[in-house]
């Protein structure tokens, strides 16, 4: 429980149906007084002895773990899911490795709709140029280029315009691009 609380933090809140009939108008006081507890510590007691003893109202509750509801939120930066004794936690930044590859995708996006506006068959071969003024596009095509080749029956990537071939020009997040496909006979 102590390394997933970097990632996550827990929300406890009575189980209405449960509670209500139990505890009556100290509903609303547990309510609060879970709302304000620590939910890292307050699930790890429950864990831990099976019960929970709450001060709301100027009484003590006891809780179990039916008497209450844990949902899991995760940090800024972190999406988090929790199973039977486990916590998945992933990190949601976007690297610029990860960018790059997301445009790397969207290069095999734009070539695959060029291949079906020119009518390519399934297996015919290609030839791409990419022409860019963006680093980041002309690294994201060097760092992937066998994956875009692969995904799209490219024999060639190159950044120079491709002769015999019409240039069409996309935008790609901030960056601009001329692309430019031909079938290879």
């Amino acid at each position: 429980t102590k390394q997933a609380e970097q990632y996550i933090d827990y929300q406890v809140q009575p189980n209405f149906k449960r509670l209500g009939p139990r505890i009556g108008k100290l509903l609303p006081a547990v309510k609060k007084a879970l709302g304000e507890a620590d939910g890292g510590r307050l699930l790890s007691e429950l864990n831990d002895t099976g019960k929970v003893a709450l001060a709301a109202g100027g009484e003590t509750v006891e809780l179990d773990q039916e008497d209450i509801q844990v949902r899991l939120q995760a940090k800024p930066g972190w999406a988090a899911a929790q199973g039977r004794g486990c916590v998945v936690v992933l990190s949601t930044e976007l690297t610029p490795e990860l960018l790059r590859e997301g445009i790397a995708r969207d290069l095999v996006r734009l070539v695959q709709d060029r291949r079906k506006s020119l009518g390519c068959e399934y297996t015919d071969r290609i030839e791409i140029a990419i022409v860019s003024d963006s680093a980041d596009v002309g690294l994201a095509v060097q760092e992937n280029a066998a994956y875009i080749q692969g995904e799209t029956l490219a024999v060639s990537i190159t950044a120079q315009p491709l002769a015999e071939s019409e240039p069409i020009e996309h935008d790609l997040g901030e960056a601009r691009l001329t692309l430019f496909v031909r079938v290879v006979a």
